[in-house]
């Protein structure tokens, strides 16, 4: 997913930002849902691209990217961070092939994932171990009754545990641009 739309019409696929927010990580108010959690303002976003994509004749994939505020502090695993962001962004870790029958269940999902729970986050986490963070990418494909879903991660820097803030944004990638009039 993410590239195999440009070799089948032969053209780059057009990316539609829709929105960027900044988001807390923070234990107590993702759980609790509050305003500003990453699974509030996850939840917001996915349910706007979500509808956006479903009304729009055209097929178009929903782009949602997380990436964490980075320490600037010195930590113990930079270097080994470093070997793993090098790697990781010349072949990300993939986690493809998973289905939701709602926002609810993807944004559950996601936050399990993100903090090594479930046999996909244990997963990630080994491949990404000590203080590197996670750079999510998910790929969402909306049907009319489900999510289907490929994710990639890049294991990056540590990250700023004193502002547990994260970056969300989401575009739309409209997979073969229309052809213009000649």
């Amino acid at each position: 997913m993410g590239d195999s739309s440009v070799k089948e019409c032969g053209a780059s696929p057009i990316n539609t930002p829709i929105a960027t927010e900044t988001a807390s990580a923070g234990s107590l108010s993702n759980l609790m849902n509050r305003a500003g959690s990453i699974r509030a303002t996850s939840k917001s976003m996915l349910n706007s691209a979500i509808e956006t994509a479903r009304a729009d004749a055209s097929a178009r994939r929903i782009i949602f990217k997380s990436t964490p505020e980075l320490s600037m502090k010195p930590d113990t695993d930079d270097q080994m961070c470093e070997g793993f962001l090098k790697a990781t962004t010349k072949e990300p870790l993939k986690f493809d092939d998973k289905r939701f029958a709602s926002v609810d269940d993807l944004t559950d999902w996601i936050m399990d994932f993100t903090q090594g729970d479930g046999a996909d986050g244990e997963s990630l986490y080994k491949q990404c171990p000590g203080d590197c963070s996670p750079q999510y990418t998910w790929w969402i494909d909306a049907g009319k009754n489900d999510l289907m879903v490929n994710a990639r991660v890049i294991c990056g820097l540590p990250r700023d545990h004193d502002s547990d803030k994260y970056t969300l944004s989401i575009a739309l990638e409209t997979p073969c641009p229309a052809k213009q009039p000649q």
